[in-house]
């Protein structure tokens, strides 16, 4: 609801309450003033005989020069019973004198009476020298009876105070106002004034409704005035205001509103032009210093492309090298099986002799270059590791179809798994496969070639990437195993510690019962044709018992395959 609204709404809302309010103490004031309004009509009509009493003639001034002597032996001349009425002293009214009185009388009571239309009949009577009352005078406009007079009535009236009746005539109420008539300082009589209730009630109900008709004027009146003063002090100094938030809101900050007044209004109008003046400015300052910072940041990524750009291609370069390594580490893998028939050793030696050779010394300039970081070069030592061990191989191809041993040494398995998960990083990403590493932290040492572990654990791997038809995962986990039963190592020179178990496990379309006693033959392979030889797993499963191991799976269709490594843990015996 809109703030005018609500303003005409209380504004409204107090001024009739305020009507009802003074209605109601109206309506109980003039329900009071029923006497009241008749004793000042009567009052009126004592006035008017006064008047006329006093404009008669020439007793006026005996009258008023009596003495109080005079005054105490007219009342003690007129001693009453106890139930009589008061002694009155003789005004020396002569006839000739109450009628001009009465003719004046008739003149100024009919002016008055007929302005009072509630009243019914009006009576003037005098007070004898010998305590009698005679009548004066009568107007009578409605048919009315004459007020009973009691003694009681007639010495109240004497001593100066005016007496209210109420009366009932034929299921008709009067009310009836016996007054004093003075003559100078004298009562000289009384006047008598009665009027029906019921046009008594009818005058003041007419009375109320004018009083009321004024009040709702008055507060149509006021309301008007205070709407207006309202709406121009109040509602339009709020207006321009919410017109202001409106353009504010939409984004123009340069707007000002003039202050309407010297009030609360207008200092809150003020603090309102203040406040969107100081957000302005903040918002200026808030724009420049984003400009600066932008063309700070701009400058700042400039220097750092410049900066990284060496090294970035150098990232480049490792990461081709990366996967020129694996490439040729599996055309070696391929290369060793074939070798093992003895056919191709010369044109292995050829073929991969010269481009490793060239590689391995790209990989040690490489290592040579200022700066390189951490990671980078542990991953450039790998990849010298593995060419070396490539070139190795050839060399012992070219000597013998047989595979001479190599030296054998104290091996961590956990960090030969490590170097081949990083070594085939490029294509299980390619791939999207996902790579998870459990390795013991306690894991013991083996006793063996590091190149030969490698190429049975490198074996697994490639078999396992395969396996996935897209996008898979891939487990490599080491730990501790207890020793198998029913197990007797005989080994000269060396001694058995504890056992080591590496597990590859995969979750790709797995292999068939019936096949798992011949994946491990030579020339026996899953893979469709031209992708493998049939002599990876056979060559691998060699090289495990060769160092008095053993190399077991577990597989399920669908569901994926387990290769397990299990290696004892020799150490040499010293003398």
């Amino acid at each position: 609801m809109r703030i005018k609204i609500k303003i005409v709404i209380l504004i409204v809302t107090t001024l009739v309450l305020v009507l009802f309010v003074a209605a109601y103490y109206t309506q109980r004031a003039v329900e009071r003033d029923q006497e009241g309004l008749l004793l000042e009509d009567a009052a009126k009509i004592v006035k008017e005989v006064e008047s006329s009493i006093a404009a008669a003639g020439d007793g006026a001034e005996r009258l008023r020069q009596r003495s109080v002597e005079e005054m105490e032996y007219l009342g003690s001349f007129h001693v009453l019973s106890e139930d009589a009425a008061k002694p009155s002293p003789d005004p020396d009214l002569s006839e000739a004198k109450r009628g001009r009185i009465r003719a004046g009388l008739g003149e100024g009571l009919e002016k008055l009476l007929y302005l009072s239309n509630h009243i019914a009949r009006v009576d003037i009577v005098l007070f004898e020298q010998d305590g009698t009352l005679s009548p004066f005078f009568s107007k009578i406009k409605r048919q009315a009876a004459q007020t009973q007079l009691t003694l009681d009535y007639i010495n109240q009236v004497k001593d100066g105070r005016p007496v209210v009746v109420q009366e009932a005539e034929d299921d008709f109420k009067y009310l009836s106002v016996l007054m004093p008539v003075r003559y100078g300082e004298l009562i000289i009589g009384m006047a008598g004034v009665k009027a029906s209730s019921e046009a008594v009630n009818t005058l003041l109900t007419s009375k109320k409704q004018t009083t009321l008709a004024v009040a709702l004027i008055a507060v149509a009146i006021i309301t008007g005035v205070l709407i207006l003063s309202m709406n121009q002090m109040v509602n339009r100094p709020i207006q321009n205001l919410l017109s202001a938030i409106s353009e504010v809101k939409e984004g123009n900050l340069r707007v000002a509103v003039a202050p309407a007044a010297n009030d609360e209004l207008g200092l809150l109008t003020e603090h309102f032009n203040s406040m969107v003046d100081t957000i302005r400015r903040s918002s200026e300052e808030k724009e420049f210093l984003l400009k600066e910072i932008n063309r700070q940041n701009d400058e700042l990524q400039a220097g750092i492309r410049e900066a990284t750009g060496e090294l970035l291609k150098r990232n480049e370069d490792l990461v081709l090298a990366n996967q020129s390594i694996y490439d040729i580490q599996k055309k070696l893998g391929h290369s060793r099986r074939l070798a093992a028939v003895g056919q191709l050793a010369a044109t292995v030696a050829h073929e991969l002799g010269t481009p490793l050779h060239s590689v391995s010394g790209h990989l040690q300039l490489l290592m040579e270059e200022p700066g390189l970081a951490k990671d980078s070069l542990r991953r450039l030592t790998i990849m010298q590791s593995q060419v070396e061990r490539i070139i190795t191989s050839i060399q012992n191809i070219l000597d013998t179809t047989r595979q001479p041993e190599s030296k054998p040494g104290l091996i961590d398995l956990n960090e030969v798994v490590e170097d081949l998960s990083i070594l085939v990083m490029p294509e299980t990403i390619s791939k999207g496969i996902r790579v998870t590493k459990t390795f013991a932290p306690d894991l013991p040492l083996v006793y063996g070639s590091r190149s030969k572990l490698e190429e049975v654990c490198l074996n697994l791997i490639d078999n396992a990437i395969d396996a996935l038809p897209g996008a898979g995962a891939i487990t490599i986990a080491t730990r501790r195993v207890a020793s198998p039963e029913g197990l007797v190592l005989k080994t000269e020179g060396l001694r058995r510690v504890h056992w080591v178990e590496v597990t590859i496990e995969d979750n790709g379309r797995g292999i068939p019962e019936a096949l798992l006693k011949d994946i491990f033959k030579p020339f026996y392979t899953t893979k469709a044709h031209g992708k493998g030889t049939g002599l990876g797993l056979a060559i691998s499963q060699e090289i495990v018992a060769g160092y008095h191991g053993f190399l077991t799976v577990e597989s399920e269709p669908q569901k994926g395959s387990v290769f397990r490594v299990l290696l004892p843990s020799l150490e040499k015996i010293t003398v």
